[in-house]
């Protein structure tokens, strides 16, 4: 009795080949997706860097065109790079640029042919900009 059951539920070559195919062309086509340029968001990053005796915060993105100005938080700035641009700012200048508490920045690009601006966000480095407070002494007890 149990092997009529599963003959007559069991799928039929031709389905599960068909459905094989299916599943196989979904797959390449979600791979082929994932790997075109327009998929891939490349938003800023930031990271803190060693310059000299102090530290800096390195800024790096990418722009469709080497000519296309950049700026942060509203600023032209020189960049190093083509396409793949990167900046070195001490952290002086990015207290300056930045409101103060901020967890990002602002990057603008500007086509120099278009004058078309995009705009996208670095975040910075959790708590670089926000306050410290010095304490004389650290309290913990147990309940």
């Amino acid at each position: 009795m149990y092997s009529t059951f599963v003959a007559r539920f069991r799928p039929r070559k031709s389905a599960s080949s068909v459905l094989a195919k299916i599943s196989c062309v979904a797959m390449l086509a979600a791979g082929a997706f994932a790997a075109t340029p327009a998929a891939a968001h490349d938003q800023p990053t930031t990271r803190l860097v060693s310059c000299g005796e102090s530290t800096c915060l390195r800024i790096e993105g990418r722009r469709d065109n080497p000519g296309m100005a950049v700026a942060i938080n509203g600023e032209p700035m020189e960049v190093d790079g083509a396409n793949k641009w990167s900046l070195t700012l001490p952290l002086a200048t990015v207290r300056q640029i930045a409101e103060h508490g901020a967890r990002r920045l602002e990057v603008s690009l500007l086509h120099p042919a278009t004058r078309r601006e995009t705009r996208d966000f670095a975040r910075l480095p959790i708590g670089l900009l926000g306050d410290t407070t010095d304490l004389e002494a650290i309290r913990v007890t147990a309940s």
